[in-house]
């Protein structure tokens, strides 16, 4: 003899389907905030690296009277000048708390600090620190190349560092930007 159930077992599928969708809507709003969160973390670690090396880089200057180079992707001395013990009179570092690796770039890339505007894989030969058009900071100085950096990133650090001096974004001010490198000058001892 059949007997019907009064209480049914399971949910419908439109209930299944408002449950998805409300789990849709939710991610939808959630996951961009929270990628925006990453990346806003990600700026600010570069910002902290730029930080970092600028004062090891003006400690070492201040007592050895000579610019320094650090790359991370290097193991010898002379490209370890703030992290390594060099044999430099008045030498007091290390100036840094570890050497410079790949993994402090939050994007993967390397990260070299140079001791001339004119050196690197792609130097700035100088950065026009008034955007007047010309290079203002040439020759020796200090500045620091991040690679794998996105243009949008690339953006926000110049908004962070610059703050609106006129001219193109990407070579004009103390950040310049090209072919997903990141410059950023540090210290000119021409001052």
């Amino acid at each position: 003899m059949f007997t019907p159930r009064l209480h049914r077992a399971g949910f419908t599928l439109l209930e299944i389907l408002i449950v998805v969708i409300v789990i849709g809507i939710l991610a939808a709003i959630v996951i961009p905030q929270m990628s925006n969160a990453s990346e806003s973390a990600k700026v600010s670690k570069v910002l902290q690296i730029v930080d970092g090396v600028r004062t090891a880089a003006q400690a070492h200057y201040a007592d050895t009277s000579r610019l320094a180079r650090e790359f991370s992707n290097s193991s010898a001395a002379a490209e370890r000048q703030l992290s390594v013990r060099q044999d430099s009179p008045n030498w007091k570092g290390p100036y840094l708390t570890h050497p410079l690796s790949d993994g402090d770039n939050p994007y993967g890339g390397i990260i070299r600090l140079y001791d001339d505007f004119t050196t690197g894989p792609i130097h700035p030969v100088g950065f026009d620190l008034i955007a007047q058009g010309s290079d203002t900071a040439t020759g020796a100085g200090q500045w620091l190349m991040l690679t794998q950096i996105s243009e949008l990133i690339a953006r926000e650090v110049d908004q962070a560092i610059d703050r609106g001096i006129g001219g193109d974004w990407r070579n004009t001010g103390r950040v310049e930007w090209q072919n997903n490198t990141l410059m950023i000058f540090l210290l000119d001892i021409n001052d």
